[in-house]
């Protein structure tokens, strides 16, 4: 009968010989690591006094001017891209279905709730009158080139 003492056993000995190394690259992506991590969140906060905000805003519109097939594909993309730019819990709600969250956005009924959502300004009377100026193939193209 053999009893294991600290004075007969190696510890550290038997934890190497049972350890399980990982030697493959790791597909973790380390590129938002910095702005991710609460502590750069919190010194943020106390340095400007306001929470990290989405660098854009997401959109939608009437893509009914696209002409040709690579038109419409980077339409797609591009509304895609904007899905996946809202937070988790908003997409789950949607079911992450970026169509269920067009027909929401596109009904009027839902223009209380996207306020309050924080997706939609309470003013639209400018963002409207531009939208109309410019063209949907062009307002792709400008997405695209951004």
């Amino acid at each position: 009968m053999f009893i294991r003492t600290p004075y007969n056993y190696d510890t550290n000995l038997a934890s190497e010989e049972s350890a399980l190394y990982c030697s493959d690259v790791s597909r973790t992506q380390q590129n938002a690591k910095e702005e991710c991590d609460i502590n750069t969140i919190v010194k943020r906060f106390n340095v400007t006094g306001q929470l990290p905000v989405q660098p854009l805003d997401p959109q939608y519109g009437d893509f009914s001017g696209v002409s040709d097939y690579h038109s419409a594909v980077n339409a797609v993309l591009a509304a895609q891209d904007a899905f996946m730019a809202l937070p988790s819990k908003l997409r789950n709600r949607f079911a992450n279905d970026p169509a269920a969250f067009v027909d929401f956005c596109s009904d009027e009924s839902n223009r209380e709730e996207l306020r309050e959502m924080g997706l939609m300004a309470s003013d639209l009377a400018p963002m409207a009158a531009s939208a109309v100026q410019e063209s949907p193939t062009e307002a792709v193209k400008a997405e695209a080139a951004q």
